[in-house]
């Protein structure tokens, strides 16, 4: 299932809590001689939030690694390549080229694609496949305060203090809405999206800097799945209803996606 024709969509809706003090940062800005050196991203109205590409890249990272455990040659729909790294990417620029030449149509070419592609840029898209996954920024919803850390680098060599400097963090318990729309992934694609949001309720993935010394830890709450097809589209368009899904049915898509992994074994 690709682009050409509406086949689903996946609406996820979730709190996403921080256990721990939380950093997305914004990199020093601010020539301020009051401003910390290193402040947390915000907003244009000065609210802090997460870029939901920062979610999106360490939820693909950390599904990568699981998927490579089971199937370590990325291509022809499986495994997972290195997205960051030219030269281990699944499909190479010369194998698009080649595959552009050799194309009938765009049509053809796309499909050609799509085939050759690893397992998990089919889902999560790569610098020649549109991503079938939107993470829309996260904006806190309880109103946090960041909070001024003190810190010191150290001088490897020496052994000693190199300079001191400052952070911002947001602290425990800090909350922002999480969307995620999916859409025409199959069973199997919706099971490896499923993985994923399991291992970020469990508190596995990890967001933002300074997780070496303990931000970052964060799960999920309030979480509900919404779902609709070519059967409930028609509803769809007239009342923009899309009907709750139950989690045994993505649990399903999990045990789907496992079973393609490991051939079935338990």
């Amino acid at each position: 299932m690709m682009w050409d024709a509406f086949e689903n969509r996946l609406i996820l809706t979730a709190e996403l809590v921080a256990q721990t003090g939380l950093r997305v940062g914004a990199g020093p800005q601010s020539a301020e001689p009051t401003a910390s050196d290193l402040p947390v991203i915000k907003s244009v109205d000065e609210k802090p939030f997460i870029p939901g590409s920062s979610l999106r890249g360490v939820l693909r990272s950390h599904v990568e690694r699981i998927v490579r455990a089971f199937e370590p040659e990325a291509g022809e729909g499986q495994g997972a390549c290195v997205p960051v790294v030219e030269s281990e990417w699944c499909i190479s620029a010369e194998q698009r080229e080649q595959i552009r030449r050799e194309a009938s149509d765009d049509e053809e070419y796309a499909r050609t694609i799509f085939d050759r592609s690893c397992r998990v840029c089919r889902v999560f898209g790569s610098p020649w496949l549109a991503s079938r996954v939107r993470i829309s920024d996260l904006p806190c919803v309880n109103h946090a305060v960041a909070e001024t850390r003190d810190a010191v680098a150290i001088d490897r060599e020496k052994e000693t203090v190199a300079n001191k400097y400052d952070f911002e963090a947001l602290p425990a318990n800090s909350r922002f809405q999480l969307e995620i729309v999916a859409d025409n992934l199959d069973e199997v694609e919706r099971g490896l999206l499923w993985l994923g949001i399991e291992e970020l309720r469990r508190g596995q993935i990890l967001i933002g800097g300074f997780k070496g010394r303990g931000l970052g830890q964060v799960t999920l709450a309030s979480l509900q799945l919404r779902f609709v097809d070519q059967k409930g589209l028609r509803n769809y368009l007239l009342t923009g209803e899309i009907l709750p899904l139950d989690e045994e049915e993505a649990q399903g898509w999990l045990e789907k996606f496992l079973d393609e992994l490991t051939g079935g074994e338990r």
